[in-house]
């Protein structure tokens, strides 16, 4: 097993740890950024709101006119 030294560490070849650690690091700077699918709840839950609130204005403003829409 040979054995290199630099100023700050020693690396054996073969040694799990440092193997671990350095498939470790290439995975991370291999992986492109993930997707955020906030935006998609943000909008479902504000498309979700107005058609709400779109609702209640249009039963509110019936009920104040008097008209009705039958079916």
């Amino acid at each position: 097993m040979p054995v290199t030294m630099t100023e700050s560490y020693v690396h054996f070849d073969g040694d799990p740890q440092t193997d671990s650690a350095r498939r470790h690091l290439e995975r991370v700077l291999a992986n492109r950024p993930r997707r955020r699918r906030w935006p998609w709840v943000v909008g479902l839950l504000a498309g979700g709101g107005s058609w709400t609130i779109w609702r209640a204005w249009q039963k509110n403003r019936n009920g104040r006119t008097g008209h009705t829409k039958e079916s």
